[in-house]
């Protein structure tokens, strides 16, 4: 319990941090997912779609420093040579 009102204020602040990250983890997580599994059904349309919204999303993250930006550069490119060798795989 805060024991004076910038104690309590700063607690209430710390909340609405805590759960807008949380969101936005969680929706970066999914979005990621999505590509993931997108690459392994083989599908050329439905990779390139949702790694665009990926990239569009791990950019946002880095610029909000919800990740650091040379994480969101790394996940982009794994994300991309993945896409990469299932569509090239998928046409073969």
């Amino acid at each position: 319990m805060p024991n004076n009102p910038n104690a309590a204020k700063a607690s209430r602040q710390n909340d609405k941090r805590r759960l807008r990250n949380r969101a936005a983890k969680t929706s970066l997580r999914t979005t990621l997912k999505k590509v993931r599994d997108a690459a392994a059904t083989g599908d050329a349309p439905a990779i390139g779609a949702a790694l665009g919204a990926a990239v569009k999303k791990l950019d946002k993250a880095a610029t909000k420093k919800f990740i650091h930006k040379n994480k969101a550069a790394r996940l982009k490119s794994r994300l991309s040579a993945l896409a990469r060798k299932s569509t090239a795989a998928a046409r073969s």
